[in-house]
């Protein structure tokens, strides 16, 4: 029924002779084998600083580290850069950066500990402790990176990291919804609480408490937030549950220990008092697109979305004190300096300077 074979049709033609692999760079006759030239090619170790800046955090000697994210290629990788002069903003060069370091998988979110000592959590379930100076390792050159305490216990990407104010206590999230709170305070890292299924989805943000080291917030894509104290046998209870939006961010009162922020994807900022759980003081839209981060400082709120705005509104959600669209790209993070500079990174590949107007 079929007289011709299947190897008369599919046979290779005779004209089609490729060079050799070494000669296939910018080949346009065989495009389809430059796949092979590519793979062969030796992946390029040397830190770079990339385009999509993550994440942002100052020391109390006004030193930064920034995360950087590199989200194209065939392989997403992440570097940290420390800086001790941030001042010049938006020309922050990889040349003037005091320490750098190459991350294997994207990084997540980071946070000082003390002036020497950061936090870091990846995507691939890994949390470190890096120190970034001592005059006793080396006195010529005081920056010189020291990994303290490495471990890789959560399952999937870790989401958020809050430090405690006793900074020897942070709480990392993941994306299974697991929750745990790690100790560094031994010169070494381990996890002393581990709360699996926190969450139902997605632990989107994490908030410690300012006045007591045992008492932290959560929110989640499962349209709920919980109040957590770790001393106790049942540690969560209900801060808000069955909202209409996903939260996307909580964080706690700079002025009140007993207010606590959230934001969804409606772009909504809820204010909670953790003393009446379960039930909204203040709701206000202030983005048209999902909350990413709020960041008090006294009685302003940063907040910032998935959009290039950046605006300060008074936390009682009122007053708009200060509005930037001048970013090219998503905004990150924001940081605040001091009451009147606030410090925002993006995927714009800059650092930009917000100066305020003192309200007092």
């Amino acid at each position: 029924m079929f007289p011709t074979k299947h190897g008369l049709i599919f046979r290779m033609p005779e004209q089609h002779q490729p060079p050799d692999d070494s000669e296939l760079a910018g080949n346009t006759n065989y495009p389809n084998l430059n796949s092979r030239d590519y793979a062969k090619r030796p992946l390029n170790r040397h830190i770079r600083m990339h385009k999509a800046w993550e994440c942002l955090s100052l020391n109390t000697e006004q030193q930064a580290v920034i995360g950087t994210n590199k989200l194209s290629g065939r392989e997403w990788s992440g570097s940290l850069w420390g800086f001790e002069d941030v001042s010049y903003g938006s020309m922050l060069k990889p040349s003037n950066a005091a320490y750098k370091l190459q991350c294997q998988s994207l990084i997540s979110c980071l946070d000082f500990v003390t002036e020497n000592i950061f936090i870091v959590a990846l995507r691939s379930g890994r949390v470190q402790v890096w120190s970034t100076r001592s005059e006793v390792r080396n006195p010529q050159t005081p920056y010189c990176m020291f990994l303290i305490g490495e471990k890789c216990e959560h399952m999937r990407p870790i989401t958020c990291l809050a430090t405690k104010i006793n900074l020897d206590h942070a709480v990392t999230g993941d994306k299974n919804g697991t929750l745990k709170v790690w100790d560094m305070g031994s010169a070494d890292l381990f996890s002393i609480h581990t709360f699996r299924y926190a969450h139902t989805d997605v632990i989107t943000g994490v908030a410690t408490s300012h006045s007591d080291t045992s008492v932290f917030a959560t929110c989640s894509f499962d349209q709920s937030a919980l109040l957590w104290d770790e001393r106790l046998t049942r540690p969560a209870i209900g801060l808000y549950e069955h909202s209409p939006s996903r939260f996307k961010d909580v964080a706690w009162s700079g002025s009140n220990e007993h207010l606590v922020f959230l934001g969804d994807e409606s772009g909504f900022v809820h204010t909670v008092d953790t003393r009446l759980p379960k039930d909204f003081l203040q709701s206000t839209k202030i983005l048209n697109r999902p909350i990413h981060k709020i960041t008090p400082r006294g009685k302003k709120l940063a907040i910032i979305g998935d959009t290039n705005v950046i605006k300060v509104v008074d936390e009682h959600h009122n007053v708009s004190i200060y509005e930037n669209t001048e970013s090219e790209n998503l905004v990150r993070d924001a940081v605040w300096r001091s009451d009147t500079d606030l410090l925002t990174v993006g995927y714009e590949g800059k650092l930009r300077v917000h100066k305020l107007q003192n309200q007092d």
